[in-house]
C-alpha cells in the first residue's frame, strides 16, 4: 500500500495515498515529503527517516575520511 508522508512542526505523519485526503492535510499546513510503499503508517515513517539518514551519512563519512588525509598531506608538505 502507498502512503504519503507529510510533515508539520517536526512531526511526520503517514496517510494512505489518496489525493483528496492529502489535499486536506496540505490545506491545514502540512508539507508533502514523500510517497512510500509500506504495509502500515509506522513503517512508512520509518522508511522515510532511514532514507533521510542515509542521505546525510554519506557526506559525513566523506568529511571524516577527508580531514585526516588533508592533515597528513599538509604535514608532509610542510616538513
Amino acid at each position: 500500500m502507498d502512503f504519503y508522508v507529510l510533515k508539520k512542526n517536526d512531526e511526520l505523519i503517514a496517510i494512505p495515498a489518496d489525493e483528496q485526503h492529502c489535499k486536506q492535510y496540505l490545506d491545514n499546513g502540512y508539507f508533502y515529503i514523500d510517497k512510500v510503499a509500506a504495509c502500515d503508517e509506522t513503517t512508512a515513517i520509518r522508511r522515510t527517516k532511514s532514507q533521510y539518514q542515509r542521505g546525510i551519512r554519506v557526506p559525513l563519512m566523506a568529511i571524516v575520511v577527508a580531514i585526516p588525509v588533508l592533515i597528513v598531506s599538509w604535514w608532509q608538505f610542510t616538513h
